[in-house]
């Protein structure tokens, strides 16, 4: 990150996005069935029932070409865009569509929406580009498929991702507002890229370039750049400022008594080194310390101060 004008990047690969999915699809089932009635086609009144029987998985690539001309794409949609292309598969979605009353058939099978991701108002917009169904029915039916049931399961595949942002966080008594820039679909991983604004601190960076490479050797991976972390390390040090660290005295009988205190007031000139896990500050510490000396008499009679010293800022 340190030639980078993104100030934190999120890498997700995908068996921990599918697991997500799955630790979702057990405890929310509800939000992976529905149903719609769209408005009626010539006097003629539509409902659509859905349920993904199995947690829908992504594939973090477009669909190769054979499929893409496979599917049913939405009006305009006739070429794959060059990036952000991604798939969601549902290896089992039971469908129940009734027309004007009367119950067609049920449908379970295999459903691939392809979508791409973009990046709009700070927050994650999925645009459906095609569906393909694995038991797509002949005849008059197939007209209610792609006039009711793809439809919505365009937008069913959109709102798995649609609104997806980072919220602005609270760390260290300043507000840090992660400002999402970029999502980027690669083969191993779905990365989200971010400006920061923190608070009283600095400014958010100018929107910045395509990314060359990111990291694979990481299921999850988080890049952090140098800018961000000397904010947060300072953040982090400030909640010292002016902390007592030390506060005691100890005697020892018929010879000497000592008593100290100090106190962290404040650091500066925050820098983080070349290598990112090494720091370096300017620190302000005010300390005090007494020693007196008891000269050696059973009565403990007596005794002078030998010294004082001390600093303050």
């Amino acid at each position: 990150m340190s030639d980078s004008t993104y100030d934190l990047a999120v890498g997700v690969g995908t068996d921990a996005i599918n697991s997500g999915l799955l630790t979702a699809h057990d405890g929310h089932r509800d939000a992976f069935r529905g149903s719609e009635t769209p408005d009626p086609i010539e006097g003629i009144t539509y409902t659509f029932a859905w349920d993904f029987l199995d947690a829908p998985a992504l594939t973090l690539a477009p669909p190769d070409q054979e499929l893409w001309d496979e599917m049913i794409k939405p009006d305009g949609v006739t070429t794959l865009p060059d990036s952000g292309v991604l798939q969601v598969v549902a290896q089992q979605l039971q469908a129940d569509c009734t027309i004007g009353g009367t119950a067609l058939p049920r449908v379970t099978g295999k459903v691939t929406v392809a979508l791409q991701l973009t990046v709009d108002g700070g927050g994650i917009t999925a645009v459906p580009l095609g569906v393909w169904l694995e038991n797509l029915p002949a005849g008059p039916t197939s007209i209610i498929i792609k006039n009711v049931v793809v439809p919505v399961l365009l937008q069913q595949g959109t709102n798995l991702l649609t609104g997806l942002k980072i919220p602005a966080q609270n760390l260290f008594g300043q507000t840090v507002a992660l400002n999402l820039v970029l999502v980027d679909v690669v083969p191993t991983h779905l990365v989200l890229a971010s400006t920061v604004t923190v608070q009283q601190a600095r400014a958010a960076r100018a929107e910045p370039a395509e990314p060359a490479d990111w990291p694979t050797d990481n299921e999850v991976f988080t890049l952090i750049s140098p800018g961000l972390l000397t904010t947060l390390l300072t953040a982090t040090i400030k909640q010292f400022d002016d902390k007592q660290l030390a506060n005691d005295s100890k005697t020892i009988q018929f010879v000497a008594s000592a008593k100290w205190d100090a106190t962290f007031r404040k650091a500066v000139d925050v820098t983080v080194g070349t290598d990112p896990t090494t720091a370096s500050a300017g620190v302000d510490i005010d300390w005090h310390v007494e020693l007196d000396l008891v000269p050696m008499s059973p009565d403990g009679s007596g005794g002078c101060a030998l010294t004082k010293a001390g600093h303050e800022s």
